[in-house]
């Protein structure tokens, strides 16, 4: 009776500890994980500082489509501003913002005094910080 007693004990044990081994497991990566994401977040308002602090006629001729990457996107855009080494490729995009044929504020509509700018990280879109330019 003990013996089996002893094998019913190291059943129930080693049922209970593979998930509890499994979630520790997972709590070794966090910290890795949220210092890559603190980084990738410094990396993309860096760039956003940098891109607003870019003269208006200079912001104004990189506008494109909406969603278009535009000549201030990391690495390899023509206004590409320096980052640090270790950040992301990140894209951003530069929209006309105003009112269009029906009166309707957004994205779409042709304003010269007011601009939409965004910036992500390319790879999957994370931390995407979008703010209003005024002329």
């Amino acid at each position: 009776m003990t013996l089996l007693e002893a094998v019913f004990a190291l059943l129930l044990l080693s049922v209970c500890l593979i998930p509890a081994a499994n979630a520790l497991r997972g709590a070794v990566n966090v910290p890795a994980d949220s210092a890559l994401a603190a980084r990738e977040l410094d990396c993309v308002s860096t760039l956003m500082e940098s891109v607003l602090a870019e003269p208006y006629g200079n912001l104004y001729a990189a506008v494109g489509a909406p969603d278009a990457p535009s000549t201030y996107s990391t690495p390899a855009g023509a206004n590409a501003l320096p980052t640090a080494p270790d950040c992301p490729p990140m894209t951003v995009t530069i929209t006309s913002y105003g009112t269009d044929r029906t009166r309707n504020l957004g994205a779409t509509g042709a304003s010269s005094y007011l601009l939409r700018v965004v910036a992500f990280v390319t790879a999957d879109g994370r931390f995407p910080l979008a703010t209003l330019v005024a002329q």
